[in-house]
């Protein structure tokens, strides 16, 4: 959502932001990785995006946690989200992502830190209030 500058679960401009390389909703999400996800092409609702957001998580996370055997870090959800084939590739091990993608992530993480985010778990991925529709 930083990407579109959504602020709220309103539906709004944000939502019909199509990033540089085609990522559509406000969570910016691959085409053809939205496709996996639901054969809705309703990618302009904030509801729609974000159940289908929240299985893309679901199962990044869950990959994750299989490989390490515990719950991501906000830097490495960012990496889940941002650049999840990269991560994965690296055997999910900070120290080999690339320093461009690592330095990113470490914003992302300050940047939830100080908004006084705390420890992730699987329910603060895969889950929001108020919303409950599905795709």
């Amino acid at each position: 959502m930083i990407e579109t500058g959504a602020t709220s679960p309103a539906a709004g401009e944000p939502d019909h932001v199509v990033g540089g390389s085609g990522e559509i909703s406000r969570f910016q999400i691959m085409p053809a990785v939205w496709r996996t996800y639901t054969k809705s092409k309703n990618h302009t609702n904030p509801e729609v995006a974000w159940t289908v957001t929240r299985r893309i998580l679901a199962d990044r996370v869950g990959a994750f946690e299989k490989a390490m055997g515990r719950v991501p870090e906000p830097i490495e959800v960012y990496l889940l989200w941002n650049k999840p084939g990269h991560f994965e590739g690296v055997g999910y091990r900070l120290e080999k992502v690339s320093k461009t993608y690592r330095e990113r992530a470490q914003r992302f993480q300050n940047l939830y830190n100080n908004l006084g985010g705390g420890p992730v778990s699987r329910p603060d991925l895969v889950d929001a209030p108020n919303v409950t529709s599905t795709p």
